[in-house]
């Protein structure tokens, strides 16, 4: 409960379903929940959705324009998110959960280093290349909106909070839709928010809980004695 109250609902069952195989035992220790947070929820998911939408928002004033131009190097990561759901419901039909996990975080990595190959800072200092930013903007926003649908199972708050952000119709969060590229709106209107996973302070947050541990268990030992 205390883990839960200071870190989100979303988080830890988001650690347990990650970390532990189902059915199996595993180890925990608040540096690794908090190492998970940081590595998986904050860095890449956090990190993509913030990029993406602050992005949108800077460029196109938030709202994509219709216009495309597609290219080659968008072909490896709209396949990988678009039969994404295939992989990840064979994981899941076998209890896999953890191994349906890694194959969404797998294509949230290509997608934040299909950011880095297109550069759209750079594609944003010409206005010739509008439709092409359009587009990398547009394959990143139906990137994130495929891997959140899929993701509702384990953080179903923060997955609400991401089809916000990303301008996601009620129609385009369904399982039915999470293997149908190009269901959201080419005019797609963002609203970025606040930081869905900030960044922990592992030692301080470390000591604290330490800090804490210590006085239930003075506390209890008080209680005995009484």
């Amino acid at each position: 409960y205390i883990l839960a109250e200071k870190f989100g609902v979303d988080a830890l069952r988001f650690f347990l379903m990650r970390t532990f195989p189902f059915g199996s035992d595993g180890n925990f220790s608040n540096e690794a929940l908090i190492n998970t947070i940081n590595v998986d929820l904050a860095n890449d998911l956090g990190n993509l959705v913030s990029r993406t939408t602050a992005m949108v928002e800077k460029y196109f004033g938030g709202t994509l324009p219709a216009e495309r131009e597609s290219s080659d190097a968008d072909d490896d990561l709209k396949t990988m998110a678009s039969t994404l759901r295939d992989r990840y419901e064979t994981e899941m039909e076998h209890f896999q959960f953890q191994n349906a996990l890694e194959q969404v975080f797998k294509t949230i990595q290509r997608a934040n280093k299909y950011i880095d190959e297109n550069a759209p800072w750079t594609l944003a200092k010409d206005p010739a290349n509008r439709a092409r930013l359009a587009t990398v903007m547009y394959n990143l926003l139906e990137t994130v909106r495929i891997c959140a649908v899929l993701l509702t199972p384990f953080i179903p708050d923060s997955a609400e909070k991401i089809f916000d952000q990303i301008g996601a119709c009620p129609c385009c969060r369904t399982w039915e839709k999470a293997n149908v590229w190009g269901s959201l709106r080419p005019d797609v209107t963002v609203h970025k928010g606040e930081a869905l996973f900030p960044r922990i302070d592992v030692a301080k947050e470390i000591a604290h809980l330490k800090e804490e541990d210590e006085k239930r268990k003075a506390a209890a030992e008080a209680a005995n004695k009484a």
